[in-house]
């Protein structure tokens, strides 16, 4: 993912905010599925929030490692604070976890903020985007 990919939201959006409030509160979901996935569930992701002196950002991380303590993943998009870098393996807190997904029979489970910004996207660039997702919405 580009910068240019990359999505501004103000910190106090009220939808952007419940998207993260549903996210913590379903976190136990998430971590069940990663422990013990099915067959039919894959491609696990954490987004987490990283404190930069100029700005907060979320970061989406792959190939998780939920048993080390603290946890880690692998920064799977291309953060714009300077002490995070693509494809680097970086530590975290549960409780900056701001979305969780993974893939149920190619469907997106969580992705909160996701369907939020997806649901705010014009119509004709929200066709556009579509071809391009791993997954299909069930909703």
């Amino acid at each position: 993912m580009t910068p240019t990919n990359i999505v501004s939201v103000q910190a106090d959006d009220p939808e952007m905010r419940a998207a993260i409030d549903e996210a913590r509160r379903t976190i136990d979901s998430f971590i069940q599925a990663f422990l013990n996935p099915r067959p039919n569930q894959k491609s696990f992701l954490l987004k987490v929030v990283f404190d930069d002196p100029q700005r907060d950002e979320h970061i989406w991380l792959a190939d998780l490692d939920l048993a080390a303590t603290p946890p880690t993943g692998i920064v799977a998009n291309e953060p714009r604070i300077s002490h995070l870098e693509f494809m680097s393996r970086v530590a975290f807190s549960i409780s900056n976890v701001t979305d969780w997904m993974y893939l149920e029979d190619g469907f997106l489970v969580g992705g909160f903020t996701t369907r939020l910004l997806l649901a705010r996207e014009k119509q004709t660039q929200k066709k556009g985007l579509k071809r391009f997702l791993p997954w299909r919405r069930s909703t």
